[in-house]
């Protein structure tokens, strides 16, 4: 009932639907023009064998997956320009996988009764452009609520799919810049920087899912420019904070060999819930994080695994310290001043100098001069990665 509502909606807005079924359990309601035996049959199984697997967590991940390739064809064939999916925690987990596997660009809507669920959004969004937009009710049946909002899902997918993003005019090469809020003074120094020197930044948060996003958009080729990194989502994961870097972290810019700097921004300390570390020296940052001051071993062994990372690039990597502190409460009687842990990730990191370049800096990582080393350790590395005409 709710998926030919949406569908009826879609075509007197003038867009054509193309439904798609990766249903396991009940059989279709209204006729599909992508049969959920299309569907397992994308993943080498027929629905039969889909629909013995006993755990349901297993079956719907065999749907999403042949949901997913079937979805990513068409949108490489340019048969689709947008994907709008209803339903509630299991098909919120369907859908969403499904639009993760597509391209960023291509509209995606997910009518959920999820979407107010902390726990869900985060990988249910994952590291993709998809709007999740909260049904307030279940998603069951047609009444004055659901026809509201349904209605207005509806216009929002065509409205994105026919709306064309204006192509780039500019040829100025782009530089991934990845920082948390604790580092913004020298950020907004370092975009400007960038600028002025006739490069596009695009600034990632360092935080949740931003790094996994960078990644992915390194990876797919829109960085051309090089990266520059002042991170600590690799300490938040270490420490059991709520960032979550993938993988290949640190490894896509070094595969296309883009010219790299690394700075350990905001690596004193670990970000996270309020209350996750009972006595650790914490910060309030706000209502839903805390800074909680990382320690010498925890630096110590990012120091190490993000220099392992860092040495296999193929293009120039230099890192680049702030001796006088990390964050801006990283300061003589600030709440995470604690120069000795510091030393566990500068100690560790030095040990690679001569597979990637060290510079230690007397300086705060918010101050000019700071981030003057950091501009000129960029421009170095640019001139390295770059042939001479």
């Amino acid at each position: 009932m709710e998926v030919e509502f949406a569908r009826k909606q879609i075509e007197r807005l003038g867009a054509r639907v193309l439904l798609m079924d990766a249903g396991i359990l009940d059989g279709p309601a209204i006729e599909p023009d992508i049969t959920r035996e299309e569907v397992a049959k994308a993943t080498g199984l027929s629905i039969e064998e889909v629909q013995k697997i006993p755990a349901e967590a297993e079956a719907l991940a065999h749907m999403t997956e042949g949901a997913a390739r079937i979805a990513r064809r068409l949108a490489d064939d340019d048969q689709i320009h947008g994907i709008l999916g209803i339903g509630g925690g299991m098909g919120t987990a369907l859908g969403c996988g499904v639009m993760r596997a597509l391209p960023i660009g291509i509209a995606k809507f997910m009518v959920s009764s999820q979407a107010g669920n902390p726990d869900v959004v985060g990988p249910a969004v994952g590291t993709k452009d998809l709007c999740l937009y909260h049904s307030v009710t279940d998603v069951v049946g047609i009444n004055r609520l659901t026809r509201t909002i349904f209605t207005k899902a509806c216009g929002a997918i065509v409205g994105m799919a026919n709306v064309e993003a204006e192509e780039e005019t500019n040829d100025r090469k782009t530089v991934a810049f990845c920082a948390k809020g604790t580092t913004e003074k020298a950020n907004r120094m370092i975009r400007e920087r960038l600028c002025e020197v006739g490069y596009q930044p695009m600034t990632f948060h360092c935080f949740g899912f931003g790094p996994a996003s960078m990644e992915e958009v390194i990876a797919d080729g829109y960085i051309d420019g090089g990266v520059i990194e002042f991170a600590s989502d690799w300490l938040d994961s270490i420490g059991g904070g709520a960032s979550f870097p993938p993988p290949d972290r640190y490894e896509n810019a070094g595969r296309l060999g883009l010219p790299q700097v690394f700075v350990p921004g905001s690596c004193d300390f670990i970000a996270a819930a309020p209350g996750a570390f009972e006595g650790r020296r914490s910060h309030g940052h706000n209502k839903a994080v805390a800074l909680f001051r990382s320690t010498r071993e925890e630096l110590a062994r990012a120091g190490k695994e993000i220099g392992e990372k860092l040495a296999r690039s193929r293009g120039p990597v230099t890192v680049v310290i702030p001796m006088r502190g990390f964050c801006v409460h990283d300061y003589e009687g600030g709440a995470m001043y604690d120069p000795e842990a510091n030393g566990g990730f500068v100690e560790e990191i030095s040990a690679f100098e001569g597979r990637i370049r060290i510079r230690k800096i007397d300086a705060h990582i918010n101050d000019l001069e700071f981030v003057d080393a950091v501009m000129e350790a960029f421009l170095e590395n640019v001139s390295l990665a770059t042939p001479s005409p």
